[in-house]
């Protein structure tokens, strides 16, 4: 993986793709059969999703200097993304609100042991790249991808290319373009068995090496219960998660991971070390629903020196 920049620049982490308002409904269980026919909620909350704009969250509460960028619609659910990124501290100046996109909506539905379901709302007609978007770039130390636009993402890494930006992607299901995407990816880090999907193999190591061989840049893939695994100069590092004492809801904890392995990576953390730290940081996510429970600096330095 190229080195990140030591220029000093505005932003640590810019943020550009996913962003939502999520409906939030809390079942008492997602067992097959269980939501056939009737059922009543226990609880319903409404709040900002969306795997970048929640990493960006995330990234803020662990102390980075962060921005977001993206088009959204010109409605009521783009006011309360953009109000709910600007609570946090994520700088918004890049949020391009464009009247013929949709607003992304999407309902969770949250069962009592935290697993959940996620319906989207559906996708309309691509909305332009924000214009800001390359100045934002350039701001960057490092600069965060998902696969939502693989065409706006690539330009967007285009951007980084040329102004030595690290690029970091989020890939959490196969998705067209990735073949010419992937190429300009400095961190790939996925979701469980997204590796052997892309690639055919059924071995996550040698999944993961093949990935690696797509990117030349440091590759990885996150676990759910069992943590993750990080291809470092060759070898596998398998970090087991942490137990969960009061498991509320698993939304957001991938999201919740890229942002701390960043965090880690602005600080030279060596590659084991972390993703303990982004291990630890995803499971404290798991107390309170979506990005709720994306946890501070602090209650990661203490879960971490407490076991």
């Amino acid at each position: 993986m190229k080195a990140l920049t030591q220029e000093r620049r505005e932003f640590d982490v810019v943020g550009f793709g996913e962003c939502s308002v999520d409906e939030v409904w809390i079942v008492p269980s997602l067992e097959p059969g269980a939501i056939a026919g009737k059922l009543r909620a226990h609880k319903r909350d409404r709040l900002g999703g969306g795997q970048i704009a929640t990493a960006m969250v995330a990234a803020s509460r662990l102390g980075l200097r962060a921005a977001f960028a993206a088009t959204v619609g010109d409605d009521g659910a783009a006011g309360e993304i953009v109000g709910g990124l600007e609570a946090e501290g994520v700088d918004v100046a890049a949020v391009h609100r464009f009247p013929r996109a949709a607003t992304r909506v999407a309902l969770l539905l949250v069962d009592e042991r935290g697993q959940r379901v996620v319906i989207e709302s559906p996708r309309g007609a691509s909305a332009p790249a924000p214009p800001m978007l390359r100045d934002r770039v350039a701001q960057a130390r490092i600069v965060h991808l998902d696969v939502t636009e693989p065409a706006y993402a690539m330009l967007a890494a285009h951007h980084a290319r040329e102004r030595g930006t690290l690029v970091s992607l989020d890939i959490d299901h196969p998705a067209p373009g990735l073949d010419e995407l992937l190429p300009l990816v400095d961190l790939c880090i996925t979701s469980r068995g997204v590796p052997e999907q892309l690639t055919g193999e059924s071995n996550l190591e040698a999944a993961l090496r093949r990935l690696a061989d797509k990117t030349g840049g440091l590759v990885g893939c996150t676990l759910d219960g069992d943590g993750a695994a990080l291809l470092d100069d060759g070898h596998l590092i398998l970090s087991p998660a942490f137990p969960v004492d009061h498991m509320v809801d698993t939304t957001a904890c991938g999201d919740t991971f890229h942002a701390a392995f960043l965090c880690a990576l602005l600080e030279a953390q060596p590659p084991r070390q972390a993703l303990r730290f982004a291990n630890a940081a995803a499971a404290l996510k798991c107390r309170d629903l979506g990005r709720r429970g994306c946890p501070t600096r602090a209650e990661v330095n203490a879960l971490l020196a407490a076991t």
